[in-house]
């Protein structure tokens, strides 16, 4: 295997316990990009050997460590770059903008509040008789929105009076 087929992943954890050529073959696949097949081929796998080695417990724990490591050192930066780099280019559209904008933000863990994390006060269950009066006095407007939205979704499912049927009780008999 020639330097330029194999990126360095450095020595990490993943390769303990492994073969050389099981590391190779963890390096081909995350680093390199290749199938599993690819990966057994240019490390001298049996096409056939090539999944029961991604059986292996060590193999396919390394592969998921390497893979786990690469996101961390080299995916996230490049995703946050790219997405910084369409946030402040002014050719994307705002719309656009404004969601990778919250998406950062969110991911960095500064989440928008919500209704409910804004609404100070008791729970309703807390609430006193004044309370809740003067609650829905204040909210009346959504109240009959909501009802209204409910109202118009509801299906009649009244039955309609039609002739009764000759109905005459079945015997088995006859």
């Amino acid at each position: 295997m020639s330097e330029g087929d194999l990126f360095d992943m450095g020595e990490v954890s993943v390769s303990v316990g492994l073969t050389e050529q099981q590391r190779d073959f963890v390096r081909f696949i995350v680093s390199g990009g290749r199938s599993p097949e690819e990966a057994g081929a240019l490390c001298g796998y049996h096409p056939k050997s090539v999944y029961r080695l991604l059986k292996m417990p060590a193999v396919a724990g390394a592969i998921h460590e390497a893979i786990q490591q690469d996101l961390v050192s080299v995916g996230a930066p490049a995703a946050y770059r790219v997405a910084k780099a369409l946030m402040l280019d002014e050719k994307v559209s705002a719309r656009v903008r404004a969601d990778i904008s919250f998406k950062l933000m969110d991911r960095a863990g500064h989440i928008v509040p919500t209704r409910k994390d804004l609404a100070p006060g008791k729970a309703l269950s807390e609430m006193s008789r004044d309370e809740l009066a003067s609650f829905i006095k204040r909210n009346q407007a959504e109240i009959d929105r909501a009802e209204q939205e409910a109202a118009g979704r509801a299906i009649d499912i009244t039955p309609q009076h039609a002739a009764p049927v000759d109905a005459k009780p079945l015997n088995f008999l006859d």
